[in-house]
């Protein structure tokens, strides 16, 4: 995404509307505050190769913050807002940023959390004490590009199986931003994403979809309508009043949407004719009622922060293979293994691998690699005769009870489809006869009972369109269950009380 761009064609063309405020930047504002970002962090000592951190919500200055650290050559880092001070302060000494910003309500955990004696460029979006405000400190900067851009590379970072920060560098690559490589151009030309798109973006910006969507988005001479958070209503108000044409969703956001009440009363906009499902695999009974209701709009797209490779299928080709996350794109092969790495044949379930074309490839930070070069994210899966990929669930998740191994997404898939259910988590606990037996946390439709007899008609349920081993042995309910913002379920915290008092 490089802002001259388009800037210089279509300089009043809008880059980033938020959706409740309306506050909006046109791509010659994001040109302009860019380029004086980039002078300001020149200035401070900021140079190619060091790294930008964002720590705050979603805001009118994430694009700038953004554009700015990818035409200054920096790493730029979004990170997740609602950590801790303790992983926070983690994260940061991983990153030794050269450069934070921040907003008013967050300055003070950052201040906290920034290791001792490390000394970093304070930025903040609010005036607030002792930290110096964005808009004043840019303001008296060229708004010409500096004289060294270089393209920058994102980082993301994954508490991986142990909580500690993981990060997931790109390449800096040693290139003009102009002359970048398109990313995503495949995925960007089946959802027709151009100059005409108005994308929705209703999760939290620095998650690695939304983040992904956002830059193909603008990349393209696109508008992003930016939600300051996720709210089922608002987000159908706003696909109306901002004339949405695509967006970008996971599954419990579209769960939130199904669940509103009198449905048919709510109207539809002609111009939303794209939806991408992302994050997690999206029940199948979800994408029959999104598409019954939106009509047959709903994409689905399969990836994940590490960048080795991604799928996707369309909602005509989900109606032909339900379940499923799709083909790989590009050159990207994906590869079913046994554990010792061997192989599967069509139709078996084992660790699924992305084998990404040799001339895309790149190593992140703790990569796992065979040595052909295959990279894997811990999902298990297994591939049909038409090479569609088939998610069965994360190997750190698998439930394992008398020597059998047990996938929670299916029986939470199954649990979604009664019309009780709004949202459902399902994971072993301990059992001192088979080792693990299947747990279920649900979350009923207002005005059902949680008590012993909703839980035995649910088991009922699970046993009779799935293996008997398969079902819940029990069934706790939950008012809400704990979702990170990005819309997955915090299966940490979940089982942390069962392995506790076990």
């Amino acid at each position: 995404m490089y802002p001259p761009a388009i800037a210089t064609e279509h300089p009043d063309s809008l880059a980033f509307v938020m959706a409740a405020s309306g506050s909006s930047l046109t791509y010659r504002q994001l040109d302009e505050q860019s380029n004086q970002l980039a002078h300001l962090l020149r200035s401070r000592g900021v140079t190619a190769g060091d790294s930008i951190v964002l720590v705050m919500e979603n805001r009118i200055e994430w694009p700038v913050v953004v554009a700015a650290g990818m035409r200054a050559g920096l790493y730029v880092t979004p990170v997740n807002w609602h950590l801790g001070a303790a992983e926070l302060a983690a994260l940061l000494a991983e990153a030794t940023p050269a450069a934070v910003v921040t907003s008013g309500s967050l300055a003070g955990a950052v201040a906290d959390a920034l290791p001792g004696g490390h000394t970093a460029l304070t930025l903040c979006t609010d005036p607030a004490p002792g930290v110096e405000h964005l808009a004043a400190a840019i303001a008296n900067h060229p708004r010409t590009p500096i004289a060294d851009e270089r393209f920058g590379a994102r980082v993301l970072y994954s508490g991986g199986t142990t909580g500690r920060p993981k990060a997931f560098r790109q390449k800096l690559l040693d290139i003009h931003p102009a002359d970048a490589p398109t990313r995503h151009a495949g995925l960007a030309l089946k959802l027709g994403i151009d100059s005409d798109t108005v994308l929705l973006s209703p999760a939290p910006n620095y998650h690695a979809a939304p983040f992904t969507f956002q830059l193909m988005t603008m990349a393209a001479g696109g508008t992003v309508v930016c939600m300051e958070r996720f709210d089922a209503s608002a987000a159908m108000t706003a696909i109306a009043a901002h004339g949405v044409t695509h967006s970008q969703w996971v599954p419990t956001m579209l769960l939130r949407i199904l669940a509103l009440p009198d449905r048919s009363a709510i109207a539809l906009s002609p111009t939303h004719t794209t939806a991408v499902t992302s994050g997690a695999p999206c029940p199948v009974e979800v994408k029959e009622q999104i598409n019954a209701w939106w009509g047959p709009v709903l994409h689905e797209y399969y990836g994940a922060s590490e960048g080795y490779g991604h799928t996707y299928i369309s909602a005509a080709e989900s109606a032909d293979h339900p379940g499923s996350v799709g083909r790989p794109l590009g050159g990207t092969r994906v590869h079913v293994t046994d554990d010792a790495g061997t192989p599967l044949p069509t139709g078996e379930i084992g660790k699924v691998w992305f084998e990404p074309p040799a001339a895309a490839a790149y190593v992140n930070a703790g990569d796992t690699a065979t040595s052909a070069g295959w990279k894997s994210m811990g999902d298990r899966g297994y591939l049909d005769e038409d090479g569609f990929l088939y998610l069965a669930g994360r190997e750190s998740f698998m439930i394992i009870s008398g020597g059998v191994n047990i996938y929670p997404e299916e029986i939470e898939a199954a649990l979604v489809r009664h019309p009780d259910v709004v949202d459902a988590a399902v994971f072993g606990i301990p059992d001192p006869e088979f080792g693990e037996q299947v747990k279920a946390m649900v979350e009923l439709r207002e005005g059902v009972p949680g008590d012993a007899t909703t839980a035995a008609d649910l088991i009922d349920y699970c046993r009779g369109c799935l293996a008997t081993f398969k079902a819940p042995r029990s069934i706790d309910f939950v008012d809400r269950l704990p979702r990170l913002p990005t819309g997955k379920l915090n299966k940490k915290a979940l089982r942390s009380h069962y392995f506790a008092n076990s």
